[in-house]
């Protein structure tokens, strides 16, 4: 199955946050391993890396 890329406000929704929080908390999250790429352009999350990156985040590691 092909790899999924989410636009920033799909992340957040997906993690029940507004928009204004999810770029706030960003840093974090890319420090726990969430990968983003620019595609046209645009910024977009690796759906695996998100999954990834909110068990660290909650494992405290």
């Amino acid at each position: 199955m092909p790899e999924q890329f989410l636009k920033p406000m799909e992340v957040a929704k997906r993690l029940k946050l507004k928009r204004t929080r999810f770029y706030e908390i960003r840093p974090k999250l890319v420090a726990m391993g969430l990968k983003t790429a620019r595609i046209d352009g645009t910024v977009r999350y690796l759906e695996s890396s998100l999954d990834e990156a909110m068990l660290r985040l909650v494992d405290g590691s």
